[in-house]
C-alpha cells in the first residue's frame, strides 16, 4: 500500500510509510474501529464497515463501544465488540484507572481506525501497540497519537468523512453510500405514510412542537391520501401527546405508540418520507435510503446532510428555527418530486 495525496491535506509519519511498503489489504489480520457514540452514529459509519470489510477482505474486526451506548450496534459487519465505560452504575464517571483496564483489554492490533476523537478513544488508541494508528482529529495537537491523519471537514458528510482514512490507503470507495440493511429490512410495502419524529438527544436541538403540529396540520390538509404518523421515543419526553391532540380529530393523523428498534425499522422502511430533528432516528432513516427532511438550527446541517436527492434539509442562514413554511415546502417537494399526490 502506498500513500498519495498532496501536502497539507493529510498528515503520514515515516513509520507508517515504513509499515505500509510492500504490505498489501490482503496481509492485515486484526482491525479495530473505535466508535464510542450513539445509535445514529453506529448507523452513518456503515458505509465505512462495509468499505473496510471489501478492502480488507480477512482482517478480524473489532468495533470499540462505550457501555451505555450499545444500542444499534452493526453486528453484521463486524467479528468482535471491545467495550470500555465511560459511567459507572450509579451514573458517576468512571476513574481513570477502570478507564485504562478495560482499554488494556484491547489486544494489539494491526490497524487501529478512530472514528470518535474524544478523550477515551484517544486513550484506547494510546495504549493499543497497533502497527498503524489512523484517525481525523480536528486539532493538530491530537495528531501526535496516530501515524496517519486525515483532514476532517463539517461540510462534508461524516459518512465519507470517515471513509478517507480508506482512501488515503488506496480503497476505491462506493458513491452513493451503501448501507448494507436491505438484507434485514426489505421494503415490504409502500405505505403511503409520512413519519414525523420531534425528539433529539438534547432538547436545544427540538424544534417547537406547535410547529410540528402546525406543520402535520398543513401537511394533513395537503395530503389527505396519506397517513400522518408522530413516532413515539422510548425518551420519557418522547410521547408527543402536545403535539398529537390537537390533530386528534383528523383521521389521517395517528400516533404510534414505542416499538422494538426492529420494528421501527421495518415501519421507516415502509414509509415514504421521514421528517425530523437531528437525531439518531434520522440516521436510521438516512441508513435504510428512505427520504428523509431534517430540521436543522443552532447547527449547520452539512457534516449531517447526504447530498442525494432523497434527503433535503431545511436552515436559515442564521441557523434559527425555521418557519412551518420552509419545512411544509420542502416536505410537499420532496414528495411530489418522488411520488404521486
Amino acid at each position: 500500500m502506498k500513500l498519495n495525496f498532496r501536502r497539507g491535506s493529510a498528515y503520514a509519519s515515516k513509520r507508517a510509510r515504513e509499515y505500509l511498503k510492500g504490505k498489501d489489504p490482503q496481509d492485515i489480520q486484526k482491525i479495530t474501529v473505535i466508535r464510542h457514540a450513539a445509535i445514529g452514529d453506529f448507523m452513518n459509519i456503515r458505509p465505512f464497515l462495509i468499505e473496510l470489510r471489501k478492502f480488507f477482505p480477512n482482517a478480524h474486526v473489532t468495533l470499540s463501544v462505550v457501555k451505555h451506548y450499545m444500542y444499534g450496534i452493526p453486528h453484521d459487519l463486524i467479528d468482535d465488540v471491545h467495550v470500555v465505560s465511560r459511567y459507572k452504575e450509579d451514573g458517576s464517571k468512571t476513574g481513570l484507572l477502570q478507564r485504562v483496564s478495560e482499554a488494556k483489554t484491547l489486544p494489539a492490533q494491526d490497524i487501529i481506525f478512530d472514528l470518535t476523537d474524544s478523550t477515551l478513544s484517544l486513550l484506547v488508541v494510546f495504549l493499543n501497540k497497533a502497527k498503524l494508528k489512523i484517525g481525523y482529529p480536528y486539532r493538530a495537537v491530537r495528531r501526535t497519537f496516530f501515524d496517519i491523519a486525515t483532514l476532517r471537514s463539517d461540510f462534508v458528510v461524516e459518512a465519507v468523512s470517515v471513509e478517507h482514512m480508506l482512501n488515503i490507503l488506496g480503497a476505491k470507495t462506493d458513491f452513493p453510500l451503501r448501507y448494507g440493511l436491505d438484507v434485514f429490512y426489505p421494503k415490504k410495502e409502500d405505505s403511503k405514510q409520512i413519519v414525523y419524529f420531534a425528539g433529539a438527544s438534547v432538547k436545544s436541538k427540538c424544534w417547537e412542537a406547535s410547529k410540528f403540529t402546525a406543520l402535520i396540520d398543513k401537511m394533513s390538509e395537503a395530503y389527505p391520501m396519506y397517513n400522518h404518523i408522530i413516532l413515539q421515543g422510548i425518551g420519557k419526553d418522547e410521547k408527543f401527546y402536545d403535539i398529537y391532540d390537537p390533530l386528534q380529530a383528523k383521521e389521517n393523523v395517528k400516533l404510534q405508540e414505542v416499538m422494538p428498534i426492529e420494528e421501527v425499522m421495518q415501519f421507516l422502511k415502509n414509509s415514504r418520507c421521514l421528517v425530523s430533528n437531528d437525531t439518531g432516528v434520522r440516521n436510521m432513516g438516512i441508513a435504510l435510503e428512505i427520504p428523509t427532511i431534517g430540521i436543522f438550527f443552532e447547527i449547520p446541517p452539512f457534516r449531517y446532510w447526504p447530498r442525494e436527492e432523497k434527503h433535503d434539509c431545511v436552515f436559515t442562514i442564521e441557523y434559527e428555527s425555521p418557519a412551518v413554511d420552509d419545512v411544509f415546502n420542502a416536505t410537499s417537494h420532496m414528495i411530489d418530486k418522488l411520488y404521486e399526490k
